[in-house]
């Protein structure tokens, strides 16, 4: 996939519904994903924002945005200069992957995370599908002695494969619970989404082993997370379908969701480091999950 330079004026967007309670803005530097075509891709509700789409078929696109430093630099001294600050909590990223495979050629992730070393933001959420993150290691913690980091890396299974009828995963449950240990090593607030929750082969076993590699979890379903009423988003893909061919309807219900819900509770010994959903999403870091 060759990437596309598209200008950018404004990087700091202000942010509201699902992730309106705990944050104040979002940051895209890339739109569309590379990742696209993968498992992820399936179910990804950004696929149906047709601002960022464009006609385009989603996994077949990535746009660059040139200028998203200066754009961060020009708003942030806006929103903090003296006498009248206004609170940056940023999640990082809300419809894009920030760290893709040509984040490591790129560098536009990178680049952002150097400049709010000298411009911090009060809190900084990446949400991240793969293990690339753990190459800005350094840098991470170098910001986190400034402000509030928290790093989601996505884990929504803990089968290696799904049926041939799925799309492959673009990276495996291993490595991304390798870079959370990685992350928790040295650390950092280490978040696990298992959103998606997909189907799990052993879900007790697959809980002790998120505890034992991050400082919390999120859990959601995408009948309550796809940003659409009852997962009407969702449900125009075939990843419903899938499921249910495959063997797995139990894991399009609910009810099936809280049951896991109540077996990461177990295994992280409580509610305080699991969230669920639009709530775990937005609730402020808490010091007893370190």
């Amino acid at each position: 996939m060759e990437p596309a330079t598209i200008p950018c004026k404004t990087i700091l967007n202000p942010t509201g519904g699902f992730l309106g309670q705990g944050f104040t803005h979002t940051i895209n530097l890339y739109r569309g994903c590379a990742l696209g075509n993968s498992l992820c891709g399936l179910y990804c509700y950004a696929q149906w924002n047709p601002y960022h789409v464009r006609g385009r078929t989603w996994g077949r696109f990535l746009d660059v945005k040139e200028g998203a430093v200066h754009a961060y630099c020009t708003h942030y001294d806006r929103l903090k200069r003296l006498g009248e600050p206004k609170p940056i909590r940023i999640f990082m990223s809300s419809v894009t992957e920030p760290y893709p495979p040509q984040e490591r050629t790129l560098r536009r992730t990178r680049e952002l995370l150097e400049a709010m070393v000298g411009r911090p933001p009060d809190v900084l959420a990446i949400q991240t599908h793969t293990p690339l993150v753990v190459e800005d290691l350094s840098l991470l913690r170098q910001l986190q002695r400034q402000c509030d980091v928290r790093i989601h890396v996505t884990v929504e299974t803990d089968k290696p494969n799904l049926p041939a009828s799925f799309p492959k995963q673009a990276y495996s449950p291993n490595v991304r619970i390798q870079a959370l240990h990685a992350l928790r090593a040295t650390g950092l607030d280490a978040v696990a989404t298992v959103s998606p929750l997909l189907p799990l082969d052993d879900p007790e076993r697959f809980a002790n082993e998120l505890e034992q590699a991050c400082t919390r979890v999120i859990l959601d379903h995408y009948l309550l997370g796809d940003g659409s009423n009852e997962g009407q988003r969702t449900n125009r893909t075939a990843f419903p379908r899938l499921l249910r061919e495959a063997g797995y309807a139990e894991w399009t219900t609910l009810k099936k969701f809280h049951e896991i819900v109540d077996v990461f509770r177990n295994a992280f010994g409580g509610h305080e480091r699991v969230g669920v959903s639009r709530e775990g999403f937005n609730r402020p870091r808490d010091s007893k999950s370190e």
